[in-house]
This record gives C-alpha cells, structure tokens and sequence, in this order.
C-alpha cells in the first residue's frame, strides 16, 4: 500500500506539473469546450432570429470586390435598392467573416466559423485575465464557467447575435491590458489597450456602453491600488485616443449622422425596452429552454445568469468576508465587483425602468437584459476569486465540481431549434431566402430620403418615366451603378438606388444634377435618385461617396493605423537587437 500511495502521488505530482504548462491549459479549454461548437462542423445552416450574418458577410465581400473599404452601403438591402448598413452597424466580425470568404469559404460556413471562434476566444481571453490576476487554476475553471452559461447559448442558438456575441471576448482583454499598463507602465500595452477598446467599439456600439462603466471602474481601483502618477493617466488617455483614432471611420458616423437614417423602428413595437424586463425568478433560477422571443409569456427563452454560476458568486462575497484580513485586496475587489453585478441585475429588472426613462439613451438598448453580457462577465469573475480565497486540494476538487455541474446543467442547451441540412450559398442567396434577407429589418437605417421602406424588388434597370431610352448595359456594384444609355427622346429616368447623403451622379463624366422626390407610380415615396436627359448617348454613373464626417473619420483612423504600425516595428526592431 505504501509503494502504491507513493505512485500515486509521484504521479499527481507530475500531471500537475504538466497541466501547469499554459499552452496546455489553453488546448484543454479549447478541448473542454468543444461540445458547445462541435455541431457547428458539419455541412449546412441553422436556424437563428436575427439571420442576417451570412447575408452581412456576403454584402461586406461585395464592398471588397469594388474597393468600398471601409465598407458604408450594400447594394441588396432595401429589397435591392440599397442602404448604408455599415455606416451605422458595427463591422469588425464581418471584415473577418470575408477573410474566410476570401480563403474559399462559403458565407455560411464563415458565420459558423466565426461563432466558433466566439466560444473559443472568449473562453481563452478570459483565461488570460485571471490567470494574470489569480493564477491558472483559478482562471482555467472560470474560464468554463464563462462558457456553460446559458446566456452563451442564446446568443448562438437562438439570437444568432453574432456581434454581442463577439463582444464578449473583448471585456477581458480590455480589463488585462488596463491592468497590465497600470503594473508595468509599458508602452506596447497603451497599444494593445487602444486596439482591444477599438475592436469592441466596431463590434458592438451597445455592449461598448454597457461595458465602458466597469472598465472605467476597473482603471481607477488599479491606479488608487498603485499609487499612481501622471505618467499613469497619461498612458491611459493614450490608449483612448488610440482607441477612438482606430474605430474614428465608424463611430463618426454613428454619432453625426444617426438624423440621416430612420431609426424610430428600433424604439417601437417589439423593440420598445419597456416589454423585456426580467423578473429575479428569469434571472436567477429558471432552466426553462426554448426559442421563443422576449416579451411574450407563452414563449421560452433563457435569460438566466446561471445558478451555479451566481452561487459561487454569492460564495465568494461569503469567502471574501472571512479572509478580508488575510487577503484584504482581493476582498475588496471582490466586494466592489459583487457591486457593480447587482448594479447589472437591477438594470434588468423592472424596478430600474425609472433610470431608464430618466435616460433616453438607453433605449436604444431595447432589451434591458443586454445587460446580461456584462452580469455573467462578473459572475464569472466572482467564481474566479472564489477558489482563490480556497486553499489546499479543496480548491482543486470543488473547482472540478463546478465546472461538471455548469456543464450537466447546460450541455443541452447548445443545439440549434433546426438544422438546415444541406443547404450552399446558392440556396442561401436565391429564392424565397434571398428575398427574405434583402427585407428583414428594412427600416433600420433606412435613408430618410425613403418615406417608408420599398414594398416591392428593385428592378434590374433604371425606370423610364418620360421620353424614350435604350440601354446599352447597365451594373450595379457595391455603392455604385452605371450604364450606356442612348435617349432617343428626351427623357426623365429614376434609377433602382436610394439617395443618401454622399451620393452624387455624372453623366459623361461630369457631376449632374437630380432630385429624390419624383415618386410616381409609388404608393410611397422611395426617395430614388431621379433626372433629366436630352436626346444622345450618355455614360451615366452613380455612386456613394464620403461627407465631410465620414472623410475626417477616414482620415484620422488611417493616421492611427499609420501610428500604430510604426510603433509596432519599433517594438520589432527593439527586440531584433
């Protein structure tokens, strides 16, 4: 029995040893948390509500193949009259979903792929956060307990919310490099900082929002912590500048020129914020699973911000009173992030409606439970410095524990409703499914110039209200179109696009004049680009360029990439030498 006992542990000794190697703990998360992506490797779609990202990936490639970079208009929104999506909908997952396009990819392949690399970045960042904070152990659990949450499934399963979805591999990154640049004071962590906030602002503007509170919190707890200087805050503001330089291109944008689009679609009806309050019950003990949507009883849909997960939350409050003077730092975060996850339970609930009604900004949230990204971060987090505060093999055995609890707990919720079994591109971009994307979500960011969204298909060619004309050829590319037409009659024409600020047209090569508001023949005004022609051939062309706010955002991105990249080859070169 001796011989044995000693084998034993001669043995645990050494797998632990090996499982203290990072890379391997980093291939065992991947490992661990396949079962919520494995059945994405197959061949085929699924079903999602908001099933527009192949459709945005597929549009961004058309942006590509024409150069628009960055991309602002696709040409088959707006039931194929067009519309600025990107110049209002974050962008960052989609120029990714096109480098998998680019490398052979189908669209729906590139969707599948990227929802993969959500589960699995996001569980990694995060293992990189505690681990610099705690250690491995701690952030290697917390990590799995960061992916069996319910709220990871809904997001892909039943939303398909691609963007908040991708958001969520950002929070930890951003709190890392805070962290890190506080502690060491290291100029490469201003940059990896200042990238880290711009990816999450070009991924998702709301989960921006919603995050930048605690990531505020979180810069001003390390700097008391350190006793910081100037130095400090001026690197932080650094970060920031960098951050809002490299997104400049969108966020203009969305902040100058949200009046040119109609938006009052996503404020009302199903997206009003005041019908998707969450009782405490949802939010803390339901493990009901369904597919239904928010604000209707009689439909299923988890908003839970896991049971186990909030119990070993509220155990690491209980721990983090008792070892307050043995680890008195810790406790005192662990307190204050105990905090700030109430603060995210309350928004959720119906209680808060007066905070929202006092500011309107945050009904552009529509669903208060989008607050719920930001509650399982901390939840998590909190179970990090749970097993912190447990010492010996205790801490190793109730770790494993909860994990296989998340696990058990939640494993069935990672399917989709149905699965599209062998369905291509070419079924996704035909037929009734193409017709079904050109038209979801019409209104949003419709050009005001639109008095209400098109109601029936583009047409292939321009309309000939008056006059007589041929048409040699005619295309249309990502933000333009253009044509060969002869007018054997003088002619007035209304071309199959929406006019939006930044368009302009020539004829012959030459900027032409031309209205918006010829709506003949429409039961609503469609507000297409519309003029006149004399008699003779005409090369005519019509495309979106850049306003003043979308040329400075640009520019100043292009000056930040172009500082950016320069900083990163010093910092190459340093190292060469």
């Amino acid at each position: 029995m001796a011989k044995i006992h000693v084998w034993v542990k001669e043995n645990l000794k050494t797998i632990y040893n090996y499982l203290n190697n990072i890379v391997i703990l980093i291939i065992l998360i991947i490992l661990f948390t396949a079962p919520t992506y494995l059945g994405l490797f197959r061949d085929g779609y699924f079903f999602m509500q908001d099933d527009l990202q192949a459709f945005r990936v597929q549009q961004m490639d058309k942006c590509f193949n024409d150069f628009q970079i960055p991309c602002r208009w696709i040409p088959d929104g707006g039931y194929g009259y067009g519309y600025p999506q990107f110049n209002y909908y974050p962008p960052f997952p989609y120029y990714l979903g096109v480098l998998f396009a680019k490398l052979g990819m189908q669209y729906i392949d590139s969707v599948k792929l990227l929802f993969i690399l959500g589960y699995v970045l996001s569980a990694i960042s995060f293992f990189i956060l505690v681990k610099e904070l705690l250690g491995k152990f701690p952030a290697f659990i917390s990590a799995l307990l960061y992916t069996y949450i319910p709220y990871k499934a809904v997001e892909v399963y039943v939303r398909g919310a691609l963007s908040e979805f991708w958001a969520q591999i950002f929070f930890p990154l951003i709190l890392l490099f805070i962290y890190k640049l506080i502690k060491t004071r290291e100029g490469k962590f201003i940059l990896y900082l200042g990238v880290s906030i711009a990816l999450l602002a070009t991924t998702h503007t709301l989960m921006t929002i919603i995050f930048a509170p605690f990531a505020i919190f979180w810069a001003v707890y390390w700097l008391l912590e350190s006793k910081f200087t100037k130095d400090d805050l001026l690197n932080l503001l650094y970060s920031g500048f960098l951050a809002f330089g490299l997104s400049a291109y969108f966020m203009l944008p969305v902040a100058f020129e949200r009046s040119l689009v109609h938006i009052e679609s996503m404020l009302s009806g199903y997206f009003d914020y005041r019908a998707h309050f969450v009782s405490l019950y949802k939010l803390l003990l339901s493990t009901e699973w369904g597919y239904g949507s928010s604000g209707f009883p009689d439909e299923k849909l988890n908003l839970s911000i896991g049971i186990i997960q909030w119990i070993v939350g509220l155990g690491a409050i209980i721990l983090a009173f008792f070892n307050r003077k043995k680890y008195k730092s810790e406790a005192v975060l662990t307190f204050l992030i105990f905090i700030f996850a109430l603060l995210t339970l309350f928004m959720m609930h119906l209680k808060s409606s007066f905070i929202w009604s006092l500011l309107p900004f945050l009904w552009y949230m529509q669903f208060p439970w989008r607050f719920l990204a930001l509650s399982i971060f901390l939840i998590c987090l909190l179970s990090a410095y749970f097993l912190n505060f447990i010492s010996g093999n205790k801490r190793y055995v109730i770790g494993i524990i909860i994990v296989i609890i998340a696990f058990l707990t939640t494993r069935n919720y990672f399917v989709p409703k149905e699965w599209y079994y062998g369905i291509t591109d070419r079924d996704k971009f035909s037929g009734k499914s193409w017709q079904k994307q050109m038209t979801i979500s019409i209104f949003d960011y419709l050009p005001k110039t639109a008095v209400l969204p098109p109601i029936n298909e583009a047409p292939d060619l321009p309309e000939v209200l008056e006059g007589v004309v041929n048409f040699a050829s005619y295309e249309k590319g990502s933000n333009f179109q253009k044509g060969k037409i002869v007018v054997e009659k003088d002619a007035t024409i209304r071309l199959p696009i929406i006019d939006f600020a930044g368009m302009k047209l020539y004829v012959n090569g030459k900027e032409y004049d031309y209205i918006n508001n010829d709506c003949r023949g429409q039961e609503f005004c469609y507000g297409l680009v519309t003029f006149r022609l004399p008699r003779g051939e005409h090369d005519i062309l019509v495309k979106l360029g850049d306003t003043p706010v979308r040329k400075i955002g640009n520019i100043i991105s292009l000056l930040s990439l172009f500082i950016l990249f320069t900083y990163v080859y010093k910092f190459f070169s340093k190292d060469k030498k």
